[in-house]
């Protein structure tokens, strides 16, 4: 998958439909028959994605039978497109607004229940969490994360949506991060970006950590996240004000000794 497709796919468009219409691009008019051959794409499959770019406004046509082309829009559409997923999201919203109250008088609190605890399964079950952790009260993370994570491994245009979101909602963060073998804190190695070291405020976790764990923590608001490895793929969340200060504490000491980037 190319970065283009990646891209595209963030607004909206399947992988198929993505390639198509990259392809498309490159011909004033295109048939079938040739985008099926560019695209190493089955014809069945191409007749259906085509006919959802046109339903998405990406995609014209015209002739008939054997002689029917198919015109890919300007790329000027395709942030039509976008302005039209953000105008459903925004109308979705207004809709949770309403019965997110309607909801929550229906949420069952035992009383002297202290702790909560949900476990995830699956990439969905993960992304779940996530969205949990993004639209957190006090929009600041405590996290730490071994170099290779499900966030590092997951598909691009997930990493994106990510990235984007927590700009978006302006998550500050103190990570600690472990040290990439061979890697020394000196001008002589390529640092991130500075506006990724200002988001992140990252420190070096001490030598002892090193290639101990596969999983994420996130601290945030009364909750602590657990993200397992993209191989086992499950995540818990666990709601409790004790737990989450006795992590927060670990993780003060840890953030104590750590070494700056």
């Amino acid at each position: 998958m190319t970065e283009l497709e990646s891209q595209l796919m963030t607004v909206g468009l399947s992988s198929t439909e993505a390639r198509l219409y990259l392809a498309g691009l490159a011909h004033t008019g295109v048939g079938v028959h040739q985008l099926a051959k560019e695209t190493a794409i089955k014809r069945p499959t191409v007749y259906h994605a085509l006919e959802t770019l046109i339903q998405k406004g990406l995609v014209s046509k015209s002739g008939t039978g054997a002689r029917r082309l198919f015109h890919m829009s300007h790329p000027e559409h395709v942030k039509q497109l976008l302005d039209q997923k953000i105008t459903q999201l925004q109308e979705h919203k207004k809709g949770i607004d309403v019965l997110l109250p309607l909801l929550l008088q229906r949420v069952s609190h035992p009383q002297g229940q202290a702790m909560e605890v949900m476990q995830y399964e699956g990439i969905e079950g993960i992304k779940m969490v996530v969205e949990e952790a993004l639209y957190c009260k006090s929009r600041h993370w405590d996290i730490m994360a071994p170099r290779k994570n499900f966030f590092s491994e997951f598909d691009k245009a997930y990493a994106h949506y990510y990235v984007s979101s927590r700009k978006q909602r302006k998550i500050t963060s103190r990570s600690l991060w472990e040290k990439t073998i061979g890697q020394k804190n000196d001008s002589s190695t390529q640092k991130p970006p500075l506006e990724t070291l200002k988001e992140r405020n990252p420190r070096f976790l001490p030598q002892v950590m090193q290639g101990k764990f596969t999983s994420v923590m996130i601290l945030f608001d009364d909750k602590v996240a657990f993200i397992s490895s993209y191989e086992t793929l499950s995540a818990v969340l666990i709601h409790s004000k004790e737990i989450h200060q006795f992590m927060a504490n670990m993780f003060e000491g840890i953030w104590s000794i750590s070494e700056p980037v």
